[in-house]
C-alpha cells in the first residue's frame, strides 16, 4: 500500500532525474515494474524512491561538503561524516530533560535518603531538608520505589542523551584498505561496526514509520548500507543536506571498489 501511493505521487508530479535534473516523461515510466528511465543519463531509477525523494545521486562533488559535513582522503582510504549538531533540537531536549530529571530526581532524593537511613549512614550536609523527612521508611516501600523510579531514570538518562547528541554526536565512516568501519556517537565515546567495502551491494536514504509516545507514526529518514551480510542504518539525526552529500559520496566511492 505503501509502494502503490509513492507510484500515484510519482505520476501526479512528473519525476525527475537526480543526476541530470531533467523531466522522465511518462513513456519511460513503467509503474508495474516501479521503472522510471532518464534517456539522457541512460539510468533506470526506481519510481517509488524518486517520488518520496530518497535516490542517493552519486553524481556529488567531494571538496563542497554542506556545513557539518566532511570528506577526507589519504593514500590507504578515505573518511566520510556528518555531526548531529542542531541547535534548536539540542535545545528542546536540554529543556525537556531538565523539567522531567527535575521532578524525578525530587523522587529520587527521597529514595536515597531513605535507603542511606536504613543502612545507618548519615545525610551530607547538603541534603535537601524535604527529601529527610522520608529516612523512617520500611525496606518494603523503598524497594518499591526504587523499582517504581527505574523507568523513570532511565527516560530522564536517555533524554540527556540525545541532548549530548543533538549538541556533539556525529556519525562517519572510515574505509581503509578495503575494510570500513561505522562510527555512532559522542566524541571517543560510541558504537563501532565493521564491514567489508567489496561486500556492500547498496546505498540508500529509506523512510521508516517511527511511532511516537502519542501513538502517531512519524518518518524516520536514515541512509541504509546493505552489505551481502548485515544490514547498517545511521544518520537519523543528520540535516537533509548532511545527509545526501554523506549518502551520494558513499555511494560514489563504494562503486569504484
Amino acid at each position: 500500500m505503501l509502494l502503490f501511493d509513492k507510484l500515484i505521487s510519482g505520476l501526479a508530479v512528473s519525476p525527475v532525474c537526480p543526476r541530470c535534473k531533467g523531466v522522465i516523461p511518462s513513456e519511460d515510466i513503467n509503474v508495474a515494474k516501479d521503472i522510471a528511465y532518464c534517456r539522457n543519463c541512460n539510468l533506470a531509477q526506481s519510481l517509488s524512491d524518486l517520488a518520496s525523494g530518497t535516490v542517493v545521486n552519486d553524481d556529488v562533488d567531494l571538496t563542497q561538503a554542506p556545513a557539518g559535513a566532511w570528506f577526507r582522503r589519504d593514500p590507504d582510504g578515505m573518511t566520510v561524516g556528518a555531526t548531529n549538531r542542531s541547535l534548536g533540537g539540542a535545545f528542546g531536549l536540554l529543556f525537556f530533560a531538565l523539567f522531567w530529571n527535575g521532578i524525578v530526581g525530587m523522587f529520587v532524593l527521597l529514595a536515597l535518603s531513605a535507603t542511606l537511613h536504613q543502612l545507618g549512614i548519615g545525610l551530607p550536609s547538603w541534603f535537601p531538608a524535604f527529601a529527610a523527612k522520608s529516612n523512617s521508611q520500611p525496606w518494603g516501600f523503598i524497594i518499591f520505589l526504587w523499582l517504581f523510579l527505574t523507568p523513570f531514570i532511565a527516560i530522564g538518562l536517555a533524554v540527556l542523551g540525545g541532548f549530548l547528541n543533538a549538541l556533539a554526536g556525529r556519525a562517519e565512516i572510515r574505509i581503509q584498505n578495503g575494510h570500513a568501519v561505522l562510527f555512532t556517537g559522542i566524541g571517543p565515546i560510541g558504537f563501532h561496526k565493521s564491514f567489508e567495502a567489496a561486500e556492500v551491494r547498496n546505498v540508500r536514504i529509506e523512510e521508516q514509520p517511527w511511532r511516537g509516545q502519542n501513538g502517531n507514526s512519524r518518518p524516520s529518514t536514515r541512509i541504509i548500507i546493505e552489505t551481502t551480510n548485515q544490514t547498517l542504518q545511521f544518520g537519523s539525526m543528520f540535516t537533509y543536506e548532511r545527509r545526501r552529500f554523506v549518502a551520494a559520496a558513499l555511494k560514489k566511492e563504494l562503486s569504484r571498489r
